[in-house]
């Protein structure tokens, strides 16, 4: 895994400057606006047999609605997915949470078991968190690929994924955060505005992370992804007979 890569890459395309701004114009725009940046971003990364960054093409405010018909499928796996998971992980961390308020309260004694008990809980939280990011993960690349939100669930598919990357995604998860707390950091310097800009990084960081989660997966022997169409503008080239 190349961490860095998946930040400075953005940065060799010539165009990155008008890609940073039109991608940060595109984030200003409330809900919609973001699900347009990562589809094309997913175009990027998925629709094109030209993998290097340098070609990486262009943000192109005309086709808002093939990018919004490519982002949409992750989002909404990825809110079904998170509501679901949401739900029942408030539902176990919860009587843990009453536990630790009770704890806290009285006695100097109760109150160093409530501090004990919230160390307790954020363990979990942090547990919890990284179990969700591990799902999430080939639940979003699979639906990316795909483009189709039932084909996203194919439960085989998660389990090996899983089993076969676990700790990558991981050590993914705890970068995508450590670099978008910075980035959105220095974005807030920049007028606060900046952080708009800041986000068109961070979705590409990620992006870009499950891409080379994708490849590590499959020299391991995971099974491929059929790529949906929908992800090419063009037609691939006929092979020769």
């Amino acid at each position: 895994m190349n961490y860095l890569a998946s930040i400075t890459d953005f940065f060799k395309s010539p165009k990155w400057t008008m890609n940073l701004l039109l991608g940060g114009v595109c984030a200003l725009i409330p809900f919609i606006g973001q699900i347009v940046l990562k589809g094309w971003l997913i175009t990027g990364f998925w629709g094109r047999d030209d993998d290097r960054c340098e070609n990486f093409p262009d943000f192109d405010f005309s086709q808002f609605g093939k990018y919004l018909e490519r982002g949409i499928w992750p989002f909404l796996v990825t809110l079904v997915t998170s509501l679901a998971l949401g739900m029942v992980c408030a539902f176990c961390i919860m009587p843990l949470s009453m536990i630790t308020t009770m704890a806290s309260a009285g006695s100097h004694d109760n109150s160093c078991i409530g501090a004990f008990m919230f160390l307790i809980m954020m363990f979990c939280y942090f547990i919890v968190a990284a179990a969700i990011a591990c799902i999430l993960t080939p639940l979003i690349l699979r639906a990316s690929l795909t483009q189709d939100f039932g084909q996203a669930f194919n439960f085989p598919f998660v389990k090996r994924f899983l089993t076969l990357m676990w700790k990558e995604i991981v050590i993914s998860s705890l970068f995508l955060i450590v670099a978008s707390l910075i980035l959105a950091g220095l974005g807030l310097v920049v007028l606060c505005i900046g952080v708009y800009f800041a986000t068109v990084l961070i979705y590409f960081s990620w992006i870009h992370l499950q891409k080379q989660l994708y490849r590590i997966y499959l020299s391991r022997g995971g099974e491929p992804v059929p790529v949906s169409p929908k992800l090419r503008d063009f037609a691939p080239p006929a092979a020769p007979v």
